[in-house]
């Protein structure tokens, strides 16, 4: 298969990132790439879908490892994966890939390791330039359901329909289920028989970083990876229920100036030029005089760090950056003086934070499950609501009108190759019965 062959298959397979927000597939790919780095680190806690995915179908993703290496003109392809879950990996396929130039790469069990500035360090050793791409030290990150879902189209010739979803935190079991993108999570719940939510509230995504769910109109999308259900009570929550308002009042009445949440943060322990700090007491306090105090949060991947382990005065700095950093990119704001560490902070080593530190810091150790169960039921939503935007980049466009007759796999939505964006489609058999600003309606 030729390099423009690939680019055309994922585009049209409508492949997305399936670990984080969702950038096309397609646009990473690049003839520049000298190492491909496949993210395994499962890096939130009570999170385990990749570790399914890389027990059951290890084959599968080597081969297809091979095929992407060889059409790309990569070096190397290092798998990332914390020492604790080598033993997923099939031994025998292991030793089969000995002395090739597929790696099976140690990473230390600590948070965030799957932020893909930090994993490219563990695994390359390189630093990626503030507010640029891997690319650009030329490495490709890509997740472990990604890799799963160009074999898919690669083999199989299956576009992406469905989702590999985590349920976890307070239920009786945790279990891994193949969803149809589109399908209420309200409705998933209640398919696996989980009925009675109340006092809870489910968290899409990991506690760290992970949003809440309103359970009246979510739906499982392509980046959906967990929906872990806490008590209402619970910090994982009240954290994210407190208004931005009240949180920048408490950081200027409680901050102390005490930096610690700059000197725990991991891209500032890569070298980065991104002081937590200043951010913090720029938004809490109005300081507009200096515009890097708030344009470096473009630097922020938003883990959390500076929030649950740093701050000893239980501020929110995480969130605080956060919304900073989604209010300029919403204004077109560019951060115009990024620079390029070449060494990382002599004090990092002894400043990353183990993941069983984070667990207790959340309060989550009696979710954390010995096993988790893969649960093999075949969901038939009656209605599937298929969002235009499930991707980093611009919405997809509908390509079908309503009354139309779909099956699954047909294409519904599209969004020009110009711009950064892929394709939907069809997830169940039936008609389209409405088409909003937001998604495509698909009645069985």
């Amino acid at each position: 298969m030729k390099f423009e062959e690939l680019q055309e298959l994922v585009f049209n397979a409508g492949i997305v990132g399936a670990g984080g927000a969702g950038f096309p597939t397609h646009k990473k790919l690049s003839k520049d790439i000298k190492q491909i780095v496949v993210n395994a680190a499962e890096c939130e806690p009570l999170m385990a879908v990749d570790h399914h995915i890389l027990k059951k179908h290890f084959r599968a993703l080597v081969g297809t490892l091979k095929d992407l290496a060889e059409i790309l003109g990569a070096d190397e392809v290092i798998i990332g994966i914390k020492g604790k879950n080598i033993s997923l990996l099939d031994k025998k396929i292991c030793k089969e890939i000995e002395g090739t130039n597929i790696k099976i790469h140690e990473i230390p069990d600590v948070y965030p390791a799957g932020d893909e500035v930090v994993l490219v360090y563990e695994t390359t050793g390189k630093i990626i330039p503030e507010g640029s791409i891997p690319i650009s030290v030329g490495v490709m990150v890509i997740n472990a359901e990604t890799v799963y879902n160009i074999h898919n189209a690669m083999v199989r010739n299956q576009v992406v329909t469905q989702k590999y979803v985590l349920i976890g935190g307070a239920v009786p079991k945790d279990i891994i289920v193949r969803v149809p993108v589109g399908m209420k999570i309200s409705e998933l719940f209640k398919a696996c028989g989980y009925t009675d939510l109340e006092g809870m509230a489910v968290i899409n995504g990991g506690p760290m970083m992970g949003k809440l769910v309103d359970m009246d109109s979510d739906v499982v999308t392509k980046t959906t990876k967990g929906l872990l259900v806490f008590p209402e009570t619970h910090q994982v929550v009240q954290r994210r229920r407190m208004p931005m308002s009240m949180t920048l009042k408490r950081a200027s009445a409680a901050c102390c100036n005490c930096h610690m949440c700059t000197d725990m943060c991991p891209r500032y322990l890569l070298g980065y030029n991104l002081r937590v700090d200043q951010t913090l007491r720029a938004a809490s306090h109005a300081e507009v005089q200096n515009a890097e105090s708030f344009t470096q949060s473009a630097l922020c991947c938003g883990c959390g760090i500076c929030t649950v382990v740093a701050c000893q005065q239980m501020l929110d700095p995480q969130s605080i950056s956060v919304a900073v950093k989604a209010e300029l990119a919403r204004q077109g704001f560019r951060r115009s003086n990024n620079a390029a560490p070449t060494e990382v902070r002599k004090e990092r080593a002894g400043r990353l934070v183990p993941s069983s530190v984070l667990i207790d810091r959340l309060g989550i150790r009696k979710y954390v499950k010995e096993q988790v169960f893969r649960d093999s039921d075949v969901f038939s939503p009656e209605r599937v609501y298929i969002p235009f935007s499930q991707h980093v980049g611009k919405p997809a466009s509908p390509t079908v009108k309503v009354g139309d007759k779909v099956n699954v796999g047909d294409v519904i939505a599209v969004t020009e190759k110009t711009a950064l964006g892929t394709v939907m489609h069809a997830s169940i058999n039936g008609t389209v019965k409405e088409i909003t600003d937001r998604f495509v309606v698909i009645e069985r």
